[in-house]
């Protein structure tokens, strides 16, 4: 008998090259004339990968034309990934045993785990997308983390997440539910809308664009939220209620935008961390609550935007890596 891995790694490189249905491996094509039960793994290691395709498929989020382009070359790679490490768990191994295992559970109601998981993280400084087996689209601000589970039975889609991010919900029969730190737990069942959770942040914020969601406490406290609306849950005195603003301006993070209004320096200090991977620290500490701004930042580096401010306020900026020190700024005498 061949061996496995190396068979293994023939049918990937062959269904990943998407050739015809007839291998133009010789070593593979011998390995189909000769080995017992060959032509039948073959082809259910085919319906794998394309039942593995069908995953990526979802509804696409036209937040600006200007996207299109790029946006549809990281969806073709977040789906091209997940079909290679979809097809690594089926070819991986060719034991009998493991043959019974794919048997009873892969194929069993056309392709699906008992138990489905993604996870995706994203550190400062980055960004990414990640498309959840459902169908669903998350777009992942920088310091993000989501875990994805469905099961079987039962179909509930979960999905424990921190950070920041912009969710496409898939429509499905069963709930889509997002659980965030603090205790706030997200409800929806096909719908757009932006989440920020962070860990360190005191507030949850939920912005609805599309859909209806629910969004319940740990204390059963519930609000619903419609088309424009905004809620935020206040993790300390876990108040949960309606807020006036923009709703694009919770998302304008998409664009690069910083809508600030009436924003803290230390407020905006934080979200350049998260941005830029930098650590920002005060000379003086009260600088961080007394200076505020009102307006949009849309700069391309922290350098850009760290002038930009100087330009607002009396403050300056010393900046050695990733190590920021913002200090006041004595005004010339009139």
């Amino acid at each position: 008998m061949k061996d496995e891995r190396d068979i293994g790694s023939r049918i990937a490189n062959h269904l990943l090259e998407e050739k015809g249905q007839v291998p133009d491996d010789s070593v593979l094509a011998e390995w189909l004339k000769t080995e017992s039960g060959a032509i039948r793994l073959f082809g259910k290691y085919r319906k794998i990968w394309d039942g593995a395709s069908r995953i990526g498929k979802a509804k696409r989020f036209n937040a600006e034309k200007a996207w299109t382009e790029v946006d549809g070359k990281i969806r073709r790679q977040t789906v091209r990934s997940r079909r290679i490490r979809n097809l690594a768990y089926a070819v991986s191994g060719m034991a009998a045993s493991f043959l019974l295992f794919f048997s009873l559970t892969v194929f069993t109601d056309m392709f699906s785990f008992q138990l489905a998981s993604v996870e995706m993280k994203t550190t400062y400084g980055s960004r990414s997308e990640i498309v959840l087996p459902d169908g669903s689209v998350v777009r992942l601000n920088a310091g993000s983390a989501i875990e994805y589970h469905t099961d079987k039975i039962t179909k509930a889609r979960e999905v424990r997440f921190k950070g920041e991010g912009f969710f496409e919900v898939a429509k499905g029969k069963k709930p889509f539910v997002v659980y965030t730190p603090g205790g706030l737990k997200v409800k929806v069942l096909g719908t757009t809308f932006n989440l920020s959770a962070y860990p360190d942040d005191q507030v949850t914020q939920t912005t609805l664009v599309e859909g209806k969601v629910e969004l319940i406490t740990s204390e059963e406290k519930q609000l619903t939220l419609y088309p424009g609306q905004i809620a935020e849950f206040d993790r300390e005195s876990k108040s949960l209620k309606y807020m006036e603003g923009e709703p694009s301006h919770s998302y304008s993070w998409l664009v690069n935008k910083l809508y600030m209004e009436n924003m803290s320096l230390k407020d905006v200090c934080v979200r350049l961390e998260r941005w830029y991977d930098v650590q920002i620290t005060f000379e003086q500490p009260e600088l961080a609550d007394n200076i505020h701004y009102t307006g949009v930042l849309k700069e391309v580096t922290i350098v850009d935007v760290l002038n930009a401010l100087r330009n607002l306020s009396a403050i300056d900026y010393q900046l050695d890596g990733k190590q920021i020190v913002i200090s006041k700024r004595n005004l010339p005498m009139k």
